[in-house]
């Protein structure tokens, strides 16, 4: 991902070629992979989720997939427990179907509100199944 913390000197060795930093050297730690310089981590590698060539530093490697940031934020989302989406409707009638039809996969909704100082954005809250089911049963 972007902004992953560059480390300079110290004990890091590039997790991909296996080179030591040199005075002076940024290396830079990409998350869930490891520490990599600088020409290792301008290399190309392919998103497991999608498909799409993205560069080493602005992958992240999550249980074991390289994934670019659009992938990253979909597998977190389904290991959230409650997500939050904003809709725009006139009534609330409107705002409860589309939240209900638009539901994400595996999410039950939970809650239906206004956002605060709006009369047309409505929050639809929704928490995942089986936290739903066990919670309720």
């Amino acid at each position: 991902m972007l902004g992953h913390l560059q480390k300079t000197g110290g004990k890091t060795v590039c997790k991909v070629c296996g080179a030591e930093p040199k005075p002076n050297e940024a290396f830079h730690h990409v998350t869930g992979f490891g520490d990599v310089c600088r020409s290792c981590g301008l290399q190309q590698v392919v998103c497991d989720g999608c498909g799409s060539p993205v560069r080493r530093l602005t992958s992240t490697v999550l249980r074991g997939r390289t994934l670019c940031l659009p992938c990253y934020r979909a597998e977190r989302e389904k290991g959230e427990k409650r997500i939050i989406k904003e809709r725009n409707a006139e009534s609330m009638e409107e705002a409860l179907a589309a939240s209900l039809a638009e539901a994400p996969e595996g999410y039950r909704l939970v809650g239906l509100r206004l956002r605060p100082s709006s009369t047309k954005i409505w929050m639809a809250e929704y928490e995942r199944e089986d936290i739903y089911l066990s919670r309720c049963s």
